[in-house]
């Protein structure tokens, strides 16, 4: 019984030793990449780019090509229609 207890212990210690090397790793730096995402340094950052991008999309002459244009108005006719027959 004592052998059994002991295989025991030094498995269940080998496989949480595993589990820390593979998938805690990942966990962890998924965690330091989502904090560091939500720090004010990067949320003004991102909203400092969005705010260029959209300057950028204001002073052009024409935002959409012809080809997006004419998707996006048939997508808006179907949706229109969608909601006006129900």
């Amino acid at each position: 019984m004592k052998l059994f207890i002991y295989k025991l212990l030094v498995s269940l210690v080998a496989i949480y030793i595993l589990f820390q090397l593979t998938i805690g790793l990942m966990l962890k730096d998924f965690e330091k990449k989502i904090i560091q995402i939500k720090s004010q340094e990067n949320i003004e950052l991102i909203k400092s780019k969005i705010r260029e991008e959209l300057t950028n999309g204001v002073d052009k002459d024409s935002i959409l090509s012809a080809e997006d244009a004419k998707l996006i108005r048939d997508f808006f006719k179907k949706i229109s229609s969608e909601i006006n027959s129900n």
